[in-house]
């Protein structure tokens, strides 16, 4: 699980430092910075920092220089985009159910969908 170490905020660009878990193949630990603009609606990306780069961004004497340092190492590495996994899958279609299990709805068909799931693996026993 993640950790947020540092958050700075400048008028509606916010940075967050986070320290992520690592596995057990991994040794130390590992940062990521990440960006969101328009008060926190809209995701920029976010990079890797290094221990070095974390050390200089958490010793950073005031909020408006930890800003300032956070700016210029988001700027000088390249960003990756921030992807919600939530919506990985796509559009449903006919194979649903068939080629992979069928999908819970987050809508009131949800609880139909699953009692008529479970109505049906009854009566197939």
């Amino acid at each position: 699980m993640a950790k947020t170490i540092l958050r700075v905020r400048q008028g509606g660009i916010a940075y967050y430092l986070n320290e992520s878990s690592t596995g057990a193949k991994n040794s130390g630990r590992r940062f990521i910075l990440s960006r969101t603009s328009n008060f926190g609606k809209t995701k920029d990306g976010w990079i890797k920092v290094n221990s070095t780069e974390h050390q200089v961004l958490v010793d950073a004497n005031s909020e408006l220089d930890q800003f300032n340092a956070c700016t210029s190492l988001f700027a000088s590495k390249e960003q990756r985009p921030h992807v919600d996994r939530h919506h990985i899958r796509g559009m449903a279609g006919k194979w649903e159910g068939e080629a992979f299990p069928a999908r819970v709805t987050h809508r009131r068909d949800a609880t139909q969908n699953a009692n008529n799931e479970n109505v049906s693996r009854q009566v197939e026993r």
